[in-house]
């Protein structure tokens, strides 16, 4: 078959086994009885999903939270506001992750997970350009982009135990991702830096001293750890384990 011939088939394939936005609405409201609610907001949540159509995003991330609007029983006015503002952060997410180089074509697409999880970070307030900045470092340093959503989830882990500033929180982000550092182990930053509190260490020894200067050495947690051990004690002891229980307790739903 010429690739000419294959790209067509290819494309035919993608229409046919995907339903239309409008389809998936519609059968939203026929389906669920909860609908009912919303239905003096039909015409303007048609044209958010008309939008998202001709913007060829994926439909079932703005599917899920039109039913997690609806199981929460918001109001229509907040549940237009929200998905409004989750078209607008897809939107936004696909632009990052293509001007990073991570895909963006119909033969290399970005997955849903990948666009999901940019819009996550984007939703938990990290900026357009800490996001991608982290992406295209790891796009030109060919680490992965699962590599720089780990960074950029280790920073919104670091942010809910501490006030990370936007430049500390890209300067972490580059470090990790050139450190050598496997991604499933940059979550650890945020326990090094409850441990750190819970030793009564003071923001910036832990944020500069210990973790961006070590990572900046080259070192990993272990350095790290040791550092906060011969590091003297600066004032009363937090509760030891206050940190930890910050971290679990902001983990969102994706």
């Amino acid at each position: 078959m010429r690739s000419g011939s294959l790209l067509l088939a290819l494309i035919t394939l993608a229409l046919v086994a995907s339903p239309s936005w409008s389809d998936s609405v519609g059968d939203w409201y026929a389906s669920d009885p909860r609908s009912l609610a919303y239905r003096d907001m039909r015409g303007e949540i048609g044209l958010i999903f008309a939008e998202g159509g001709r913007l060829h995003l994926p439909q079932q991330l703005l599917l899920s939270k039109l039913r997690e609007g609806e199981a929460k029983g918001v109001s229509s006015e907040r549940l237009v506001k929200c998905l409004r503002g989750e078209l607008g952060r897809l939107q936004l997410a696909r632009v990052i992750v293509q001007q990073a180089g991570f895909g963006g074509s119909f033969l290399f697409p970005i997955s849903d997970e990948t666009l999901n999880e940019v819009a996550f970070y984007l939703r938990g307030g990290l900026s357009e350009q800490l996001v991608g900045e982290l992406m295209t470092k790891a796009a030109t340093g060919h680490v992965g982009a699962e590599a720089a959503l780990a960074a950029c989830d280790a920073i919104m882990d670091l942010r809910s135990v501490a006030p990370i500033e936007d430049s500390d929180s890209l300067q972490i982000g580059r470090l990790l991702l050139a450190s050598g550092l496997h991604p499933s182990g940059y979550a650890s930053l945020a326990l090094v830096y409850g441990l750190g509190r819970s030793r009564g260490l003071s923001h910036d020894a832990l944020v500069h001293d210990v973790i961006i200067n070590t990572l900046s050495g080259g070192g990993g947690y272990g350095i790290m750890n040791q550092k906060i051990k011969s590091i003297p004690i600066a004032g009363p002891l937090p509760p030891p384990d206050s940190a930890v229980k910050a971290i679990k307790t902001s983990k969102g739903e994706r």
